[in-house]
C-alpha cells in the first residue's frame, strides 16, 4: 500500500468535498481524508496509479496535483 496527498484547487464547499470523495472512493482507496483544498489516502499500487487518482479528481471538476513531502 502506498500513500498519496493531493493539492486540489477550486473546492469551495462540502459538496465539492463530497464530489472528490466519491471520485476517489470509486478508485478503491482507503484511509481517505478530504477537506477543502486537499485529499490524502492510501491506495493499492497494483490496482491504481497516482496518475489515475489525480485524473479521477480532475474528471470530477477540480484541478489537482500530487503534493510531495511529509504526510
Amino acid at each position: 500500500m502506498a500513500k498519496l496527498k493531493l493539492k486540489i484547487d477550486g473546492m469551495a464547499c462540502e459538496m465539492c468535498v463530497a464530489k472528490v470523495e466519491e471520485a476517489l472512493k470509486n478508485k478503491g482507496v482507503s484511509d481517505l481524508q478530504v477537506k477543502i483544498g486537499s485529499a490524502s489516502c492510501t491506495y493499492d499500487e497494483s490496482s491504481v496509479t497516482e496518475e489515475q487518482l489525480v485524473e479521477a479528481v480532475v474528471d470530477a471538476g477540480f484541478p489537482a496535483k500530487i503534493k510531495k513531502g511529509l504526510f
